[in-house]
C-alpha cells in the first residue's frame, strides 16, 4: 500500500460516558469506538481531531503509526502520581518531551524514521490484510506500564531519555539522569515499547548499571596460565588437594587467576552522554562476538545432528541397497514433486554407500540411466543438481 496511517487510544482508568463517545464520534465516522478504545486507520486523508487532546481530556493512552516511518505513543499520569519536575528531568529533547494539563502529566514519546533506514513497518505489523489486528496489540501492553511508573518505576522515563540521546538530542556532557533499578530486567510492557520507539537495543544494555561482562574463561586460558605457574606451586596445590582434600585451593587459585585476568569494572551511574554513546559501540561488538560464537555451536549441532542421522540411515540402507533405489522411484512418482527432497536425500546416501564400499563405478553408471530416465522432471534435476549430484 502507499499509504498506511494507524491511530488507537485506550481508557483503562475510566471509560468514557456516551456524551464523551458522541464527541469523539463527531471527529471521525469510520473509527470503531468502545468506551474503553478508539482504533481507526487512514488510507488516505487523516484524522480530523488532536491526539493529544483527547489524551488531555479523555484517554489515558494513545498510539500512532505510519508505514513511512512515524511513531508516536502518548501516555497520561495524574500529576500526584507522576510529578511534572520528575517526567521533565528524563525529556530532554524533542523525541520525548513532558507536560503538566490541569492536574495531569503527559509524557510524548516519538520516533521517526526520516532517512527509510529503518524498513520494519512489515515485520511489526503486517497489513497486508488492512483489517488485520496485529497493530492493536502495541497500545495496550505498552500502556500497562502506566501503573509501574505511578508506584515509582522510573524505567519507563529512562527509556525516553535513551531515545533523546538515541536522536542526539542530548550534549555530549549532557549528565545522565537517575539511574533506576531493573533496566536489565524489562518487563513486556517496556520491551514493546523499546520495540516500537526502535531504541537500539546495544544503547539499553550498555545503559545497564551492571553490564554484560567479557565472556567466562575457557579451558584453555586456564591452561595457559597454568603452565606458567610456579612448578612448587602446582606440586603443593595437588598435594592439598590430593592429600589433604583441601577445597581452598580451588577458590585461591581461581581467586589468583582472575588477579592476574582482571575484567572491566561495570559502568558506574551518572556518566555523561558522551560516556554511554561510547559505551554502545563496545556492546555491539560484544554481542556481535556472542552472536557468532552461539550460531557457529547451533552449526556444530546441526551437523553433528545430520551426521548421525546420517549414519543411520547407511546401516540401514546398507542391508538393501536396492530397497533404497525402489523406494527413490515411489517418491518420484508423485507427479507434485513434494517428495523430491527425500528422494534427493536417498540417492546421496547410496553415493556415499558406494563410496564406502568402493562400487562407486556400479553406482555412477546406475544413477546416470536414472538421470537420463528422467530427463523431463526439471524439478528434480535442479535439486540433485544443487545437492551436488
Amino acid at each position: 500500500m502507499s499509504e498506511f496511517q494507524f491511530y488507537q487510544f485506550v481508557a483503562t482508568e475510566r471509560p468514557l460516558r456516551h456524551d464523551q463517545l458522541a464527541e469523539v464520534r463527531k471527529l471521525t465516522t469510520r473509527a470503531r469506538l468502545t468506551p474503553t478504545s478508539f482504533v481507526n486507520t487512514y488510507q488516505f486523508g487523516d484524522f480530523k481531531g488532536s491526539p493529544e487532546g483527547l489524551v488531555a481530556d479523555l484517554y489515558d493512552g494513545h498510539l500512532y503509526f505510519a508505514n513511512w516511518g512515524t511513531r508516536r505513543v502518548i501516555l497520561r499520569w495524574p500529576a500526584e502520581q507522576l510529578p511534572p519536575e520528575v517526567a521533565e528531568s528524563y525529556c530532554t529533547g524533542p523525541s520525548a518531551t513532558a507536560r503538566r494539563h490541569g492536574d495531569q502529566v503527559l509524557l510524548t514519546l516519538f520516533s521517526d524514521d526520516e532517512d527509510g533506514e529503518l524498513d520494519d513497518f512489515n515485520d511489526l505489523f503486517d497489513f497486508s490484510d488492512v483489517d488485520g489486528d496485529r497493530g492493536e496489540q502495541w497500545l495496550p501492553s505498552i500502556a500497562r506500564a502506566r501503573p509501574d511508573v505511578a508506584a515509582g518505576d522510573l524505567r519507563l522515563l529512562y527509556l525516553a531519555w535513551l531515545l533523546c540521546l538515541q536522536a542526539g538530542q542530548v550534549d555530549d556532557e549532557g549528565a545522565e539522569p537517575p539511574l533506576p533499578a531493573g533496566l536489565a530486567e524489562l518487563s513486556d510492557s517496556l520491551s514493546d515499547l523499546a520495540v516500537f520507539l526502535r531504541i537500539d537495543p546495544d544503547l539499553i544494555t550498555a545503559a545497564q548499571p551492571l553490564p554484560d561482562l567479557p565472556p567466562a574463561p575457557r579451558r584453555t586460558d586456564y591452561a595457559k596460565w597454568i603452565r606458567r605457574l610456579d612448578a612448587t606451586d602446582k606440586d603443593t596445590a595437588l598435594t592439598r588437594l590430593l592429600h589433604d582434600n583441601d577445597q581452598h585451593v580451588l577458590t585461591e587459585l581461581r581467586r589468583r587467576f582472575h588477579h592476574d585476568h582482571p575484567r572491566p569494572a561495570p559502568a558506574c551511574p551518572g556518566r555523561t552522554a558522551a560516556e554511554l554513546r561510547a559505551a554502545v559501540s563496545d556492546q555491539a561488538a560484544l554481542r556481535v562476538a556472542r552472536e557468532q560464537r552461539e550460531a557457529e555451536a547451533c552449526h556444530e549441532k546441526a551437523q553433528t545432528a545430520a551426521r548421525t542421522a546420517q549414519l543411520r540411515r547407511l546401516a540401514d540402507l546398507a542391508k538393501d541397497p536396492e530397497a533404497g533405489w525402489k523406494r527413490v522411484g515411489e517418491l518420484i512418482a508423485n507427479r507434485t514433486g513434494v517428495h523430491y527432497p527425500d528422494a534427493v536425500q536417498i540417492l546421496g546416501d547410496l553415493a556415499t554407500l558406494a563410496d564406502s564400499d568402493h562400487t562407486g563405478d556400479v553406482f555412477d553408471q546406475r544413477y546416470q540411466r536414472f538421470r537420463l530416465a528422467h530427463t523431463t522432471k526439471k524439478a528434480l534435476l535442479r535439486q540433485l543438481d544443487a545437492a551436488g549430484l
